[in-house]
């Protein structure tokens, strides 16, 4: 990393309210030089608050939850079923992000600076959302209600067919069709449909302009939707193919949510 860039990554970290510490800063700089990432590009303030967070800087950790403190806020308060107050989510957030097992990383350290760290924050904090909610169903009734049982009501007719005819089918069409994704597909319809991040959030988040990030999320529910077909051809007649899988298409939501974990995968 060019002294410009360095400059550019103090006078961020300013920004924060905080002092550079030159140590911290080689820590920050490590990554995006391995990586040879263009610093330019990179949340450069973003990434050394993260990364002094997880070297537990006293300062930057207070700093942290002022500015962030909000944001689970709200995420919570989105979940009033749940019975976590603001006080206790923001703890577990907490917890998850910089508590870990003795020889392992803190959960914070996997931000890598491409997005904003709020956007990155809000798809985990989503994401411990819905793992509050799944921990608090019954596990025989998730277990017992299928794919096929969980589309809308407004497809009653077609869904009866479906149910009686393709049920098990469409499971295994669609776990087919999700292996088959890349990594970073997998996620994007993770962070889509199952936290419900919009694809502008993705593009901020990503980096890249909206009109891309919209690209990659088309790609990936035509990719899909492409394995799904190829799945069923064995099993659904010729002349009710296409009807079948673009009523799934017009339900994608409720395949992902249930046949994806919200857990991202590490994208190499």
């Amino acid at each position: 990393m060019d002294e410009a860039a360095r400059k550019r990554l103090e006078e961020q970290v300013r920004g924060h309210g905080l002092s550079p510490d030159p140590t911290l800063i080689d820590a920050a700089i490590a990554p995006v030089v391995a990586q040879n990432d263009a610093p330019e590009s990179m949340a450069l303030g973003d990434l050394y608050l993260a990364v002094a967070c997880t070297h537990g800087d006293g300062a930057a950790l207070r700093r942290f939850e002022t500015l962030f403190g909000p944001t689970f806020d709200r995420a919570i308060r989105r979940s009033p079923k749940l019975g976590v107050n603001t006080d206790e989510f923001r703890q577990l957030v907490l917890d998850r992000l910089f508590v870990a097992p003795a020889g392992t990383a803190p959960r914070i350290s996997q931000y890598q600076g491409r997005g904003s760290l709020e956007g990155w924050l809000r798809v985990m904090t989503s994401r411990l959302v819905i793992d509050l909610s799944r921990a608090r169903k019954r596990p025989e009734a998730a277990g017992d209600e299928t794919l096929v049982e969980r589309m809308s009501d407004g497809h009653n007719t077609e869904v009866a067919v479906l149910r009686h005819s393709y049920g098990p089918a469409l499971e295994q069409a669609f776990s087919r069709g999700l292996a088959a994704l890349d990594v970073r597909q997998r996620n994007l319809l993770r962070q889509r449909y199952l936290h419900d991040v919009s694809g502008d959030a993705l593009a901020k988040l990503y980096g890249i302009h909206r009109a891309t990030m919209f690209g990659w999320l088309d790609k990936a529910r035509a990719a899909l939707l492409h394995e799904v077909r190829q799945a069923l051809a064995a099993a659904v007649p010729g002349d009710q193919l296409e009807s079948v899988v673009g009523m799934l298409g017009s339900e994608l939501h409720v395949s992902v949510r249930r046949l994806l974990d919200s857990q991202l995968e590490p994208e190499s």
